[in-house]
C-alpha cells in the first residue's frame, strides 16, 4: 500500500510518499526500524519507486520530498533552504514518524540519504546524532576538510546557481547529466533514462539555484565535525553504513577512507556509479539486509 500524506514544520508543507505498513515492523534490529528516505539534488520522492516497495515487505518506509522539490512547498525565503533549516525540518520529520510508530526507543527510523539527501542527513545527525536507529549515507560528501574546500566549494555552488537563473532549467540540466559523475547512466535503459530526466525537468529553477546557495557543499558542517558524529552514533549503538557505486570514483574514495580509518561500515557496489539505488536496485536493497 501507498500514500501521499503532507507533513508541515515552521509554516512550510512538505510532500511525502509511504509504503507498506506500520504493524510489520518487528523492531528486531536497526535495519528493521522502519526507514525515511531522502533523495538527492533536483529528484523528489518518487526517485525511491525501485527500491521502496521491496524495503517496505517488513517495515514502513516514508520519504520526504525536501524544501524546493517535488511536491514540497517552493517558498521565496532563501532562509528555509539553508541546510540547518533542512537538518531541522528532516528531524521534525523523523520525530512525526517515531511518534506514529509509538515512539518506542526500537521505531526510532533509521535513515538512508542519497547524495543532496545525505548531506541533509549528516548536518542533522551532527545536530542530533541520537535521532536515529541507524544511518546509512549513499554517495554522500563528508563536508570540507580545510577552509580552502569550503571556499572552493562555494564558489562552484554560487556559479551553478547563477547558471541555473540565467541559462534556465532545460539548458542547465543538458550540463548536468554530461557531468562525469552521471556518465554511467548512459547506460540504463532508454525507459529509466526518460522517466529521470522527466523528474529533472519537473523542477523549478529558481528553487535549486537557492538549494545550491543554501544547502550546497560549501555549506556542510566540516569533515571533522561530521566524522566526529558517525563516531558518534556507532558508539552509542546505532550503526553508520557508506555506499559507493565502484564506478564512481570520487565516493570510493570517501568511502577507502572512512573504512581505512574505522568509522564506520562501507560497501561498495559493483556495477554502479554515483546513483547506487537507481544503477543497481537489487543490490542496494541487499545491501541493506544486515
Amino acid at each position: 500500500m501507498t500514500t501521499e500524506p503532507r507533513f508541515e514544520h515552521a509554516g512550510v508543507r512538505y510532500g511525502v510518499r509511504c509504503w507498506g505498513d506500520r504493524s510489520a515492523n518487528s523492531g528486531s534490529s536497526a535495519y528493521g526500524a522502519p526507514l525515511v528516505l531522502v533523495h538527492g539534488f533536483a529528484q523528489s520522492v518518487a526517485s525511491w519507486d525501485e527500491v521502496a516497495g521491496r524495503l517496505a515487505r517488513d517495515r514502513a518506509v516514508y520519504a520526504l520530498d525536501l524544501v524546493g522539490h517535488g511536491r514540497s512547498d517552493r517558498p521565496d525565503s532563501p532562509q528555509v533552504y539553508a541546510l540547518h533549516a533542512q537538518a531541522e525540518a528532516l528531524l521534525a520529520f523523523i520525530s512525526a514518524v517515531s511518534d506514529g510508530e509509538g515512539g518506542r526507543e526500537s521505531r526510532k527510523p533509521a535513515v538512508i540519504g542519497y547524495s543532496l539527501g545525505g548531506r541533509v542527513a549528516l548536518a542533522a545527525a551532527v545536530r542530533d546524532p541520537q535521532a536515529f536507529a541507524a544511518l546509512v549515507l549513499e554517495s554522500a560528501g563528508l563536508g570540507p576538510a580545510n577552509a580552502r574546500e569550503r571556499a572552493a566549494a562555494r564558489e562552484r555552488d554560487a556559479a551553478q546557481a547563477m547558471r541555473l537563473r540565467t541559462e534556465g532549467l532545460t539548458a542547465f540540466m543538458d550540463a548536468w547529466e554530461r557531468l562525469p559523475l552521471f556518465a554511467t547512466q548512459s547506460d540504463l535503459p532508454a525507459a529509466v533514462r526518460e522517466r529521470v530526466r522527466a523528474g529533472r525537468l519537473a523542477n523549478d529553477a529558481e528553487a535549486l539555484a537557492r538549494t545550491f546557495e543554501g544547502a550546497g557543499q560549501h555549506a556542510m558542517p566540516s569533515r571533522p565535525e561530521a566524522l566526529a558524529a558517525l563516531a558518534s552514533m556507532c558508539e552509542s549503538g546505532a550503526p553508520v553504513l557508506y555506499l559507493a557505486g565502484a564506478r564512481d570514483a570520487k565516493y570510493c574514495i570517501l568511502a577507502e577512507g572512512l573504512a581505512s580509518n574505522g568509522v564506520c561500515e562501507t560497501r561498495i557496489i559493483e556495477g554502479a556509479g554515483h546513483n547506487v539505488h537507481l544503477e543497481a536496485p537489487g543490490d542496494f536493497v541487499a545491501s541493506l539486509r544486515v
